[in-house]
């Protein structure tokens, strides 16, 4: 039940951090020639519940990545569905690996390599995991044709009643909510959920459980790129495929386990938040798919991100988009980073990849992790704010003062509340001139008092 293609076998990894953690990581197969430094790294958590995480590498999330890495990270995760299914597997899934390999990025292969698309034998939906997934599982769906995508979301949504509720216990913020048109998740014969990783199985297990129970009689597939369960946790899932008599193919691009000698949630000096005042407004108010439905503050959504369910026919337009947004941006750069806000990870690498030149992409995330400047530890600075227009819902962003980078375009979703936004657009104006980019027009425009 579960499989990667087999490559790297047997590699052992020991990481301590101080006295607060000891883990070791056995890695038992692997994606031919993806090695464990080119994925990942180990950092503390300062959260209880779970003390440590696994730091992508891949998926712009708390570390900036060019886009081609992000959205071919995706490519590989798709073909080895595609191979699964009975289907030919992408062509060009070694130079894809050679490039997160050593860095070398070929911007001309990685815009040739969104055009390859398969559709699979049955009806599917693909399904991403919020936060820090919702740009893998797009950049899997953007693969295949017939087909739709939507992505769980932690955002309270007005007016429309959840498709369905489930937990990730371990996680800073628990409760997930699909939003799915109707009849999407209902006539779905297949249903494709994609994390970056799966630590004990609970969270897939849990939102397994919940598609079941609402929506029975569906075939299953996990797609992640790391898969850490011993076997007690896959005899769990097991177990629970066996008595609801349903079947699930996990696939990741290595697999194997870790033993956690010990750890504890750090102690780290409270964090000041970002606090600046200023009358700024975005510099450019991208026209789009605004969507009727909005959150209880007012925010606005577009239709391109999955939030609400895309079709692969509406996917198809993204393409147009992304370039008709780098157009309109007022300024070039060569070294670029793209920051994307929370949940809205997509949009920011294809965005990214349509500005040409050597960009960087990375998104603000709820996730609070230890920051040090040790040597090798891989957070060495954080910031800290107030996500605008959301309730005081707290984010972080990471490791911007390293970066070189001669331009910061910050895009946001919508933007209602101006003044909420002026202590991110202050710090990133530290670090490079910033163009401020939304990607709906404003519900008003009134300016700041």
């Amino acid at each position: 039940m579960s499989s990667t293609t087999s490559g790297l076998t047997n590699c052992q990894i020991n990481t301590k951090l101080w006295d607060n953690l000891d883990i070791n990581i056995t890695v038992a197969n692997a994606y031919p020639g993806l090695s464990p430094e080119s994925l990942f790294s180990v950092a503390l958590r300062v959260n209880k519940k779970r003390q440590f995480l696994f730091v992508s590498k891949l998926i712009a999330k708390h570390l900036a990545v060019h886009p081609s890495v992000a959205l071919g990270t995706g490519t590989l995760l798709a073909s080895l569905l595609m191979e699964r299914a009975g289907l030919e597997g992408h062509p060009d899934t070694r130079s894809l690996v050679k490039m997160i390999e050593t860095g070398a990025i070929d911007h001309e292969k990685s815009l040739k390599s969104l055009q390859f698309r398969k559709t699979m034998p049955q009806k599917t939906v693909f399904i991403g995991m919020a936060e820090t997934a919702t740009g893998l599982g797009h950049s899997v769906f953007q693969h295949f044709e017939r087909a739709a995508y939507i992505h769980t979301t932690r955002e309270e949504i007005i007016g429309i009643t959840p498709s369905f509720v489930f937990e990730e216990e371990h996680s800073h913020a628990t409760s997930h909510k699909v939003y799915a048109p109707s009849g999407m998740l209902e006539e779905a014969e297949t249903i494709v959920l994609i994390d970056d990783e799966i630590s004990t199985g609970n969270t897939l297990l849990n939102l397994v459980c919940a598609l079941d129970d609402q929506f029975p009689g569906k075939n299953y597939a996990s797609l992640s790129i790391l898969d850490w369960r011993n076997d007690g946790q896959k005899k769990k899932m097991e177990k629970m495929a066996s008595d609801r008599g349903i079947r699930l193919n996990i696939l990741s691009l290595m697999a194997g386990q870790f033993e956690l000698v010990h750890s504890k949630a750090p102690e780290e000096p409270e964090l000041m938040s970002l606090n600046s005042s200023g009358s700024r407004l975005p510099d450019v108010e991208l026209p789009g798919k605004k969507l009727t439905v909005g959150s209880e503050t007012g925010q606005q959504y577009v239709s391109y991100t999955g939030r609400f369910g895309i079709t692969s026919k509406e996917h198809d337009e993204i393409g147009d988009w992304a370039e008709s947004a780098a157009k309109l941006v007022g300024h070039k750069s060569d070294k670029a980073l793209v920051i994307g806000v929370g949940e809205n990870m997509y949009l920011p690498l294809r965005f990214a990849l349509a500005l040409g030149g050597n960009p960087l992409v990375q998104t603000t995330t709820r996730s609070p992790i230890f920051a040090s400047q040790t040597a090798g530890y891989p957070i060495r600075e954080k910031a800290g704010f107030r996500l605008p227009d959301a309730k005081e819902v707290g984010q972080f962003v990471y490791n911007l003062n390293e970066l070189d980078i001669d331009r910061i375009y910050l895009l946001a979703e919508s933007v209602i509340e101006k003044s909420e936004w002026q202590p991110l657009l202050a710090y990133l104006e530290k670090k490079a001139p910033v163009e401020w980019v939304s990607l709906t027009t404003s519900k008003r425009s009134d300016e700041i008092e």
